[in-house]
């Protein structure tokens, strides 16, 4: 079965737009992907199969201008029963008075003939008269056999750029659209420049080579339609990344959902757009704090919401987490009498989603959430839309509430600029006075008002299905403490356990840890034991006057103050951390790290060359004194007044051995070489004489035996009677 297609069809299916480029002699499609390289083979019962299941679609390509040869100069006679519409009609009654006394096409003339011209009094309350550019194309294109019917005055469709330009231009302007999608950084001003340089360059060519090219570059705004209309899910996704594709042309998916109260519970943190100070006397701005906020699923009701200076970290995370288990209602009530509406959301969740930040990740909040039995999942990564109703009720908080607080700041720096608007110099709201005012807004007013996302009252719904399921809770509550904090690897000796340069030891406390772990303590391939034993420990960061240490034995945590209560005592590890800090800047003021470095490596080369420097010392001393030196001893008797009488010492000079001669010392440099020089020399002439001269046993004759051996009789040591 062969279907009726032609090269040139557009099939458009769920992959992409796909061209035919060729059709086989069985009938099969050569299919190339539109603005793009992709090629595709398909039969063409494959083609029905999805042509049948709605998955294609086919478009036939249109001969334009065949279209315009046969419809040129051809006009559709009006339904006489259809208004032409009041622009019809007084175009039509111009272009007849024009006929009867025509005037200048100048655009001075033509206005004052469209201005003094009278209509009837219907169409000139339309105020539909054109303008003298208009008037002067109808009076040339308007006229069909000398008359001017009413059937020719309506609008015209306007004719498609592409049927007035050359094919090559088409093409051109097809591959400027697919340069324009190619790199993100591209603009459509470049892409038209592009265009319009190409098109010059084949014109000059053409020329050069004594032809009539005639290419005419399509205009800007030609170009920017044209990009804008080629636009498809593959091009946006190659210029903009795969993300933003996705969110332009695929429908939203559906967010996480929850039956009961307290089954999935959200968790997230935010900069607020306000700026808060210490107090109102000094009105030290510290900035904009972060909000900490849990919201459950299931009823949209708030949790817990914590603020802070810190920056998004375990211990802001921690804190949110202890406020949605404890229940609230009489702390808030004390703290902030003024506040009328309770706080009656709290619970154990059994699940908890967080995004993928480092305090969120981390082996110590996974070791927190573990502790309280609680079910913890990551939301993909740069994708808020996962986290859709912690994020909506940020910005509800926003619009809201915080952009209308003094300091607040409601729009884009470059707004704020603009408006001439400073949050700094407007803050005066203190972060407790902040803490308030937030939880007014999410007790009094986001709990009791409509939500369209369940479609009721928070608040309402919240109490009807805990009345129907329960709340859960945690049996022990002191549990929150031991649970919640950084947690470490340690090792436990009989002087405690020391942590970010702090000691934490208590006699008894140490002892029964000690008692309880150091039989269980590995040893490794040490065969004798120790007394220092790994523990896990957990750090409160808002509070560094105590650790709790894991006793495995007891299967519980163990409380160990710090040493330094007096310091330690409400500091949090943030501000430890910054003492410490500047106590290092204090002493790098004083003394510069470079410079004790310094000081450092002068002091371990000392160290290495003092015992060479010894060496050297000592055998230029030796060298001074071998054989030449003497030492006399003598005694005298002593005196009344204590003191020995003056020895008489006789200075050495006389006896030394040397003969007075100079030591040859340690020669350097030029006179060391020359010295090592002339060893070399005698040592090469010395071997090459022993080389060169041979001497047989036979060749040994002397001149004098008789002589010789009187000579030996009579020498030392050759006497026969010695």
């Amino acid at each position: 079965m062969f279907l009726r297609l032609d090269v040139g069809d557009i099939v458009l299916a769920v992959e992409g737009d796909y061209e035919i480029k060729n059709i086989m002699l069985d009938g099969s499609l050569v299919l190339q992907k539109q603005f793009g390289q992709d090629s595709l083979f398909m039969s063409q019962s494959e083609l029905l199969k999805r042509y049948a299941d709605r998955r294609l679609r086919i478009v036939k390509r249109e001969d334009r201008r065949r279209t315009r040869v046969e419809t040129f100069g051809k006009t559709t006679a009006r339904d006489p029963n259809i208004d032409p519409g009041p622009q019809a009609r007084i175009r039509q009654l111009l272009l007849v008075a024009y006929d009867k006394s025509p005037v200048a096409l100048s655009d001075k003339s033509l206005k004052a003939f469209i201005r003094n011209f009278d209509l009837p009094k219907d169409l000139n309350e339309a105020n539909c008269r054109p303008s003298a550019g208009t008037l002067r194309r109808d009076i040339r294109n308007r006229i069909e056999n000398g008359h001017r019917p009413i059937s020719i005055m309506g609008y015209k469709s306007s004719r498609s750029a592409s049927l007035r330009m050359a094919e090559d231009v088409v093409t051109l302007l097809l591959k400027s659209v697919y340069w324009f999608y190619e790199k993100r950084e591209r603009t459509v001003a470049e892409a038209y420049d592009r265009l319009k340089s190409v098109v010059d360059i084949l014109n000059l060519r053409a020329r050069r080579y004594g032809r009539y090219s005639g290419l005419k570059c399509p205009s800007h705004e030609t170009v920017r339609h044209w990009i804008r209309r080629c636009e498809n899910y593959d091009l946006h996704k190659k210029k903009y990344g795969d993300k933003a594709a996705r969110r332009r042309y695929q429908g939203s998916s559906g967010a996480r959902e929850a039956k009961r109260p307290l089954d999935v519970v959200m968790i997230d943190a935010t900069t607020l757009d306000a700026f808060t100070i210490v107090d109102n006397d000094r009105r030290n701005v510290l900035g904009r704090p972060t909000l900490v906020a849990a919201i459950d699923v299931c009823t949209r009701m708030i949790l817990a919401i914590f603020i802070t200076f810190e920056p998004p970290s375990i211990y802001a995370v921690m804190n949110c987490i202890k406020d949605a288990l404890t229940p609230k209602q009489d702390i808030i009530a004390r703290e902030f009498p003024d506040i009328r509406k309770p706080f009656v959301a709290f619970g154990c969740m059994r699940c908890v989603i967080l995004d993928n930040a480092l305090e969120n990740v981390s082996s110590s909040t996974q070791d927190n959430l573990r502790d309280f039995g609680i079910d913890v999942e990551w939301a993909p990564v740069k994708t808020p839309e996962f986290k859709v109703y912690i994020e909506r009720f940020f910005g509800t908080l926003n619009t809201g509430l915080l952009h209308k607080l003094p300091g607040g700041v409601p729009a884009p720096p470059k707004e704020l600029r603009e408006q001439d608007i400073d949050p700094r110099k407007q803050a005066c709201m203190t972060i407790n006075h902040l803490e308030e005012l937030v939880l007014q807004f999410v007790l009094e007013v986001y709990q009791y008002r409509h939500h369209r996302g369940i479609d009721d009252i928070p608040i309402k719904r919240w109490e009807r299905l805990t009345k129907e399921h329960g709340i859960d809770v945690l049996d022990d509550l002191t549990r929150i403490d031991d649970a919640c904090g950084y947690v470490r690897n340690a090792n436990l000796t009989r002087d405690g356990v020391k942590v970010e340069g702090l000691r934490f030891h208590d006699r008894n406390t140490v002892t029964e840890l000690l008692a309880d772990l150091l039989p269980s303590a590995p040893r490794g391939k040490r065969r004798k034991s120790s007394n220092s034993v790994p523990v896990k420990i957990k750090l409160d960061p808002a509070d560094i006057s105590s650790i709790r240490v894991w006793n495995s034995h007891t299967r519980s945590y163990q409380e160990l103050p710090n040493v330094q209560q007096h310091y330690s005592k409400g500091v949090s590890l943030w501000f430890h951390r910054f003492l410490k800090k500047r106590a290092r800047q204090e002493e790098e003021e004083f003394v510069s790290e470079s410079d004790r470095v310094k000081a450092r490596v002068r002091l371990t080369r000392s160290v290495e060359n003092a015992g060479a420097t010894d060496k050297l010392r000592r055998a230029r001393f030796m060298t001074q004194i071998e054989s030449s030196s003497s030492l006399e001893v003598q005694h005298a008797p002593p005196r009344h007044d204590g003191n020995a009488p003056v020895v008489s010492i006789t200075p050495g000079m006389e006896n030394r051995a040397d003969g007075g001669e100079s030591p040859a010392g340690f020669l350097r440099g030029r006179a060391a070489r020359k010295v090592n020089a002339n060893k070399r020399q005698k040592s090469a002439a010395s071997r090459s004489k022993k080389q060169s001269t041979t001497v047989s046993e036979t060749g040994l004759r002397l001149k004098d035996p008789s002589s010789f051996m009187a000579h030996i009789g009579t020498a030392e040591g050759w006497d026969e009677r010695d």
